[in-house]
């Protein structure tokens, strides 16, 4: 077991209750009524009650609770309660007997040999009576004679009942002494018979036979319970098949104990399910998701668990079944799939085993494009699901209602299936169930995490949910745990959908506590456009924001992490937050700025919506407008130690692009583009800054000639040049760089500053004599 292990709530073992304080299903009335009933009662005809219901119906806990109110009244004087279990005693040969003996030892105190040797004389002759009770009274004045000298009687009964015994005539004449005893001191005993139906049929057929021939006794009531169905099945077998007929003739107060209804059991199982899963409620940051609020446990509960838990024991052997996967896997599950699919393994094995066997079928896809087949993955998404759709109404068509409530049941666990047996106007859309690859769920229709939940183990290259947690909410994040296994945790694709289901309910320290050592694990090993993994997951926190307790003192967090720094790549976040301030602050100053378009790379990060909740709470301008202010003033400020690796890639192209943006004046871009300058090498500054501040309009490359004349000189530009020519790097693939704006600015250097453009044609003349030097 892993070392996050919890110890969850205690196993359910079909446990009776033994007070009336755990009553969940209203009986305690009904168990009140029945004590005062026989304490009331002065006949002194023997009496057989049999209080019949099936397995797991509560019988034992509705007899611990009757003889808590029997003894609990104070009507209990002269009255005395025998239990007696004999499925303990099944296969002994002597069940009978044992019962006997088990009232003689009940009702008898703490008597020693001689005692014992004195009631035993008192039994076997009336002249000793009298005596030995003069005695009794003499030395042991708190000693009940008669109740001692019943047990004896009683003793000897279940001596003479022992097999291979066959004096019957002093059994008739105990029995008979017996009976004086209790209708001289009217000593009333109620005896209660439990589990009668875990005995063989030949046990079952004794001991009733033993109530009701050799037990019926005055003052003398039997309390049996049983499973009536089984008692009387049992019966069939020596009572030519009228079992029913001789049980109503032992039973004189037959008493039926109905199944507690559907809902009280739903109700248990689903407090039961609760407790396993949030038994640390007080760690409400790693809390799993309650299986309540899942957007697709209603189908599952609907058609994987209400189907088959008809009663208490079955909602108790679904219970133990769950509890001991989940607590293996734990958080590597989604608790609401694994409950329906061990309720499948458990009641409905044959489909649990369809299930495993089809997993490429009734799995979802991520993308039509992820797909490999011979054919356009369109089509085969298309075929899987025809193929599906044929299987499901086979299914329904060939096995009748079991049929249907399977097809319903895999439909609830797997959105592939559903979708592919609905129409919406006579069409499927299978679309419906396409993957999100960042989405932090472990659903078993997820085909990563399908494994998990039949072999409780996850596959080696899937991540425990637990180390997420661990990193998000309790590891020291210190230097020494910037190594390679947090940086794998961080840049797997599900990480940022972790922070948005954990951070939420962590501080806000914590979560800038994060951020910061994120940008540490992107600048030690992350090797191109770095920063952009720690700016998403920024975004993701900043979207969740509305989930924490005070958005407010998050975002000054992060603000205020991201200002005091330590690594130069919070400047990436810096920047890349002050622009999304800039346009919702300064809308009128984006409408013109259509020319800027950024990378493919930043066209994938989430939209930032937190300004719509801003708007909803009510947040002033002035407060966000300071918020901008750290954020953009931090951009003119290189306060870092010197940097060991150059940055590059597109996430730097579009840093250099964003400078004009947030700044107007020529200053303040120059500071930036100083900034810039120590994070990038030389040759990447000058083609990044050229890219920023040198437009193409068709006809001209237009230049920002001021700042550039500050920024770059002709060394600085020979030298791009000579990367370029010399460097394959620079050149092709995905991220290749548009080099136009440096031929446009070497033209320039050779040429009339005066201007601040150059002809396209004079640009591809350049361009096409760099590519001769390749």
């Amino acid at each position: 077991m892993r070392e996050n292990s919890i110890q969850h709530s205690s196993w359910l073992f079909d446990e009776p209750i033994t007070d009336k304080s755990e009553d969940e299903y209203q009986r305690s009335e009904f168990t009140q009524n029945l004590a005062d009933a026989l304490l009331s009662s002065t006949e002194p005809h023997g009496l057989i009650i049999g209080i019949n219901g099936p397995w797991g119906s509560g019988k034992t806990s509705l007899k611990n609770m009757l003889i808590n109110d029997l003894k609990a009244s104070e009507d209990t004087n002269g009255f005395h309660i025998i239990e007696f279990e004999p499925w303990m005693y099944s296969g002994s040969g002597q069940i009978v007997s044992l019962l006997f003996k088990q009232m003689a030892q009940t009702l008898s105190g703490k008597t020693n040999f001689l005692y014992r040797a004195l009631l035993r004389l008192s039994t076997i002759s009336n002249f000793w009576s009298p005596v030995v009770s003069a005695l009794f009274n003499a030395l042991l004045p708190g000693f009940s004679y008669t109740v001692n000298l019943i047990a004896s009687f009683f003793d000897n009964i279940g001596n003479y009942l022992n097999p291979g015994n066959e004096n019957f005539k002093v059994l008739t004449e105990q029995r008979e002494k017996l009976r004086d005893n209790l209708n001289s001191t009217k000593t009333r005993i109620v005896v209660f018979i439990d589990d009668l139906d875990r005995l063989t049929d030949s046990e079952i057929a004794e001991m009733l036979r033993a109530v009701k021939a050799v037990g019926d006794l005055p003052y003398v009531t039997y309390v049996l319970l049983y499973d009536r169905d089984v008692v009387a099945k049992s019966l069939n077998k020596t009572c030519h098949n009228k079992g029913d007929e001789y049980l109503e003739k032992i039973i004189q107060v037959p008493i039926g104990l109905p199944e507690p209804s559907k809902e009280v059991v739903e109700r248990m199982l689903t407090s039961e399910i609760e407790s396993i899963i949030q038994v640390k409620r007080h760690d409400h940051a790693a809390l799993p998701s309650s299986i309540a609020v899942s957007s697709s446990f209603e189908d599952i509960k609907r058609f994987c668990i209400a189907p088959f838990v008809n009663n208490l024991r079955d909602a108790i052997r679904l219970t133990n079944e769950f509890k001991i996967r989940y607590q293996v896997l734990k958080d590597d599950v989604e608790p609401g799939d694994l409950l329906g699919i061990t309720s499948l393994e458990v009641f409905r094995p044959s489909l649990y085993k369809w299930i495993i066997g089809h997993k490429n079928l009734i799995c979802s896809h991520y993308a039509p494009f992820t797909l490999p087949s011979r054919f356009p993955p369109e089509t085969a998404i298309s075929n899987l699901s025809d193929r599906v759709q044929e299987l499901l109404e086979n299914m329904n068509s060939s096995n009748g209602e079991t049929g249907k409530q399977d097809s319903e049941a895999i439909k609830a666990l797997f959105p592939f299936a559903k979708a592919s047996a609905s129409r919406n106007n006579d069409q499927k859309n299978v679309s419906l169930a396409y993957l999100d690859p960042y989405e932090a769920d472990r659903h078993i229709f997820r085909p990563e995490h399908f494994d998990a939940y039949f072999r409780l183990s996850i596959e080696q290259d899937i991540m425990h949910e637990n180390e997420y947690k661990k990193f998000l909410l309790y590891d020291a994040l210190s230097p020494a745990d910037l190594d390679k296994h947090h940086w794998d945790i961080f840049r797997s694709t599900v990480f940022v959908g972790k922070a948005s289901k954990y951070l939420c309910n962590s501080n806000s320290n914590r979560a800038a506590e994060v951020i910061e050592f994120c940008l540490r694990l992107e600048e030690k090993f992350n090797d191109k456009d770095q920063g952009y993994m720690t700016l998403k997951l920024v975004l993701v926190i900043l979207n969740t924001g509305e989930q924490y307790s005070n958005f407010a003192s998050l975002l000054d967090a992060i603000t205020r992490q991201l200002v005091d720094s330590e690594s130069p790549l919070s400047l990436v976040v810096c920047e890349y937050l002050a622009y999304q301030f800039h346009v919702f602050l300064s809308p009128e100053a984006h409408k013109d700025q259509s020319e800027y378009q950024p990378h493919r790379v930043l066209t994938y990060l989430p939209e930032l919506s937190l300004f719509d909740y801003v708007i909803r709470s009510g947040f002033q301008n002035n407060y966000l407008t300071s918020i901008y202010n750290k954020l953009s003033d931090r951009l003119k400020r290189w306060e870092f130690k010197p940097f060991e690796k150059s940055l590059y890639g597109s996430v730097m192209s579009d840093y250099a692009k964003f400078i004009p943006i947030l700044f107007d004046s020529l200053d303040d871009q120059y500071k930036a583009f100083i900034v810039f300058s120590h994070m990038v090498n030389k040759a990447h500054f000058v083609i990044y800054t050229l890219n920023a501040l040198v437009q193409n309009d068709d006809d001209n490359y237009v230049m920002n000639l001021p700042l550039l004349q500050q920024l770059v000189d002709a060394d600085a530009c020979q030298i791009a040049i000579t990367e370029l020519i010399n460097d394959e790097s620079y050149r092709g693939g995905k991220d290749a760089l548009d080099f136009g704006p440096l031929a446009a600015y070497e033209v320039l250097l050779k040429s009339d500053m005066s201007t601040n453009s150059v002809s396209t044609k004079k640009v591809n003349h350049v361009l096409k004599e760099w590519e001769n030097k390749l």
